[in-house]
């Protein structure tokens, strides 16, 4: 399917997006207006609900239901993926910006909660960063990528490390706010990483012609 692209702009500010495997699956800061969006709550409940049930169905032996509600909640999750990356790219359009999304490549073995690991591989932090980068592609707003180090432990407004307890971030300086609306200001502050700047003038070099463009992620 073949859908003609925008030309890539060149924003002076990013959006800051934070993906998460609690709460909102995708808190979005804008470090200009101070605004943040939070998106995707449904998405935990879903996941818990469908675990529960396919634990219920392997106790019983039910492994073809089993299977049959791996699939529902894929699609559930696909949609709630659209609808969220919708949301983002709409945003940075709206206000002329790009968008940062930290570089989560071998995350799994970064961190080592259980929870965690479930999350990713349920929600595909991956697939919701495709959906992000092909509607952004298709409207020439910039993806680009930083460092995730301490994006959610670090002060949006001193830099010094903070204390995080669960949602809630304090520092010392005396800033509170929340925990994944202070990462999404820390994303959207960091310098990329000049691998994705050099990705980044690839894209706008095939922003001349069309590409094929998955239909899930389309606008």
């Amino acid at each position: 399917m073949n859908i003609s692209e925008n030309a890539m702009i060149e924003p002076g500010t990013y959006l800051g997006v934070d993906r998460n495997t609690t709460g909102h699956i995708a808190v979005v800061g804008n470090p200009v207006t101070g605004k943040i969006l939070k998106l995707g709550k449904q998405a935990e409940h879903v996941r818990k609900k469908y675990r529960n049930i396919r634990k219920d169905l392997q106790r019983k032996g039910k492994y073809k239901k089993v299977k049959r509600t791996k699939r529902r909640e894929s699609r559930i999750a696909k949609d709630i993926n659209h609808k969220v990356s919708k949301r983002i790219v709409q945003e940075a359009k709206q206000n002329g910006m790009g968008i940062k999304l930290e570089y989560l490549k071998g995350i799994r073995q970064a961190k080592s909660g259980r929870n965690f690991r479930y999350s990713l591989n349920s929600w595909s932090f991956y697939q919701l960063e495709q959906m992000i980068e092909y509607k952004a592609r298709l409207l020439g707003i910039p993806v680009v990528y930083v460092d995730p180090y301490h994006t959610s432990k670090e002060c949006s407004r001193c830099g010094q490390i903070g204390n995080r307890s669960g949602k809630g971030f304090k520092c010392q300086c005396g800033h509170v706010d929340h925990a994944d609306a202070n990462a999404s200001f820390n994303i959207a502050l960091r310098p990329p990483l000049v691998e994705s700047i050099d990705r980044l003038h690839v894209d706008r070099d095939a922003c001349k012609g069309n590409t094929d463009i998955p239909k899930e992620a389309t606008l």
